[in-house]
């Protein structure tokens, strides 16, 4: 799991110091925005510390960091400890109403880049 986020950590400075591009493949295939459209320039922006470009970028970026950080910590607790965490972090993203909300949240995010054009 630690491995996951150093090899994301490491992709991000790669697209950020670099002249590469990665382009949203699913915009290339339909012409649409995706939900996800924006959302690695989003984590580009945060981190240079621009949280509220990243915000404005792609509004998926804020509930996915604040995940993306709690199971950081649940991954740490599991590996200091035996907590568990990460099991009973699961079992609570696996309930119907989070992935009801998740989808209409996503459902949001993929109005709002149309309706802006990204």
């Amino acid at each position: 799991m630690l491995c996951a986020y150093a090899i994301g950590v490491l992709a991000l400075l790669l697209f950020l110091y670099t002249p590469l591009y990665i382009p949203c493949l699913f915009k290339l295939i339909t012409g649409i925005q995706s939900p996800g459209c924006g959302l690695s320039r989003a984590f580009m922006m945060a981190s240079q510390f621009d949280f509220w470009g990243a915000i404005t970028i792609n509004i998926l970026f804020l509930p996915l960091a604040i995940g993306m950080a709690v199971y950081f910590v649940c991954a740490l607790l599991d590996l200091f400890t035996d907590r568990r965490a990460i099991r009973r972090m699961n079992s609570i993203l696996s309930k119907k109403w989070v992935i009801a909300a998740a989808a209409l949240l996503m459902c949001i995010s993929w109005y709002y880049n149309i309706v802006r054009g990204i």
